[in-house]
């Protein structure tokens, strides 16, 4: 299990009675092309990963235990490096506090006191839309805690922000229970909420394998024609393919690359 794992202000904490919850009809999703779908896709794994190799280094300088008065942290792109920026204070008028960046390899720098607490608007912004998401949480709960990633939304003015059903299992891949948001460019106003799976589904990594070479993991989506932006997430932060069923097509997910392929005759 990672250090970022025990740092409670990295994600959404749910009752462990909601796991079972379940949406027998959920609604369609936006669908993207399949290039979008890549690329953003790949942007929440960047993220990701980023916080959690920053949130490592502090917790290694701080014994490992967050430090006191921390609230949570922002991402902010610098070029092909992350700078996460952790925050204290309270969550209307959060302020930085430590900063660590991580490069485009995903090395972590130092942990260093933020030169301004003073946040700029937009990632005041970029923080609030990050809270109002999991104040607006929905029906399916598939993990007792969740991973929260936000970006610019490249069609509008606001943000996008995910949240992602994560475990600390090595092998468990949650391939259900994720939820994206459209939240307004104030970061106050979720406009709207999608949710990304029809209904809880924990794989096992090693299914991905057979006779020794690795097939990928076979997955079905019902919410959207083609595959979404959280498998190429997933595909990547665990290293296999995914094979997407949708529309009565077969789609494979390698990493940031989509492709279709030929249905298998019966």
């Amino acid at each position: 299990m990672r250090l970022s794992c025990l740092f409670a202000a990295a994600f959404l904490f749910l009752a462990p009675p909601a796991l079972a919850e379940q949406q027998s009809t959920p609604a369609p999703v936006e669908a993207w092309a399949v290039e979008k779908t890549g690329r953003i896709g790949q942007a929440i794994w960047r993220q990701d990963v980023a916080a959690a190799r920053a949130t490592d280094a502090l917790l290694a300088q701080s014994g490992g235990r967050p430090p006191q008065g921390l609230i949570g942290w922002i991402v902010v792109e610098e070029g092909e490096s992350q700078r996460v920026r952790f925050l204290s204070g309270a969550p209307e008028q959060p302020r930085a506090f430590k900063d660590v960046v991580v490069d485009a390899q995903f090395r972590a720098g130092q942990v260093v006191d933020a030169a301004d607490p003073v946040l700029p608007e937009d990632q005041i912004a970029r923080f609030a839309a990050r809270n109002a998401a999991a104040q607006n949480f929905g029906p399916l709960r598939c993990a007792a805690r969740y991973n929260v990633v936000v970006l610019d939304d490249p069609d509008g003015e606001g943000w996008l922000v995910w949240l992602l059903a994560s475990s600390t299992q090595a092998n468990i891949v949650p391939m259900g229970g994720h939820y994206r948001y459209h939240v307004s460019a104030d970061g106050r106003t979720v406009e709207r909420r999608e949710q990304l799976s029809g209904s809880c589904l924990d794989m096992d990594k090693n299914q991905a394998t057979q006779g020794g070479q690795t097939v990928g993991l076979v997955t079905n989506v019902i919410v959207a024609p083609r595959p979404l932006e959280v498998h190429v997430f997933l595909s990547l932060l665990n290293r296999v393919p995914i094979l997407v069923l949708a529309d009565q097509k077969v789609w494979a997910v390698e990493g940031a690359r989509i492709r279709q392929m030929d249905m298998p005759a019966r």
